[in-house]
């Protein structure tokens, strides 16, 4: 919010609820940007909710997940957003998969977390750049079809099970008897 605050003529539309919902509303508005946010709260996953995020998606510019917690450790919107061809921009959370999942410069930015100077920057960079928007979003698209489908992503994981079981029985095998 701090960040959006620095970006003229941006808004929010900021999905998910819970106990930092009424903190950040009451930011907003002191910050003078609460016509500017639009808090979606939670949205079901069921058919519904699911036609929701896709029109959050398709509505949006640039998706942003200025997270700053390493329990954020993958994103997986950032991969939904990707799948949309959203440019990203994350925050760069040491020990976290955010860097694996966004190519800084190629599929979108990463900033320091907490650092809403940094972010604001690079909102504006791509707010004010829609030739590098569309890269970004083509590439992060390029890069879901390639690496995160969920066909890709099923035979890494039965590959990995795989050559766990195959070691696992040659260790079997080559325990000396006795």
């Amino acid at each position: 919010l701090r960040a959006l605050a620095d970006v003229e003529d941006a808004s929010l539309l900021l999905i998910g609820d819970g106990e930092c919902r009424r903190p950040l509303q009451q930011l907003a508005n002191e910050l003078g940007i609460g016509a500017r946010v639009r808090f979606a709260g939670r949205i079901d996953m069921d058919a519904a909710g699911e036609a929701a995020i896709v029109d959050a998606y398709a509505s949006a510019d640039i998706f942003c997940l200025p997270s700053t917690e390493r329990a954020e450790s993958f994103g997986l919107v950032l991969l939904e957003a990707m799948r949309a061809r959203l440019p990203v921009i994350a925050s760069a959370i040491s020990g976290s998969g955010v860097g694996f999942v966004v190519q800084e410069g190629r599929t979108g930015l990463l900033v320091p977390p907490g650092d809403a100077l940094a972010l604001a920057a690079a909102l504006r960079r791509l707010a004010a750049d829609h030739a590098e928007r569309d890269r970004f979003g083509s590439a992060g698209a390029q890069r879901w079809r390639e690496h995160f489908t969920l066909d890709l992503t099923t035979d890494q994981v039965l590959h990995l099970y795989e050559s766990i079981l195959a070691q696992r029985a040659v260790r079997a095998t080559a325990k000396p008897a006795g």
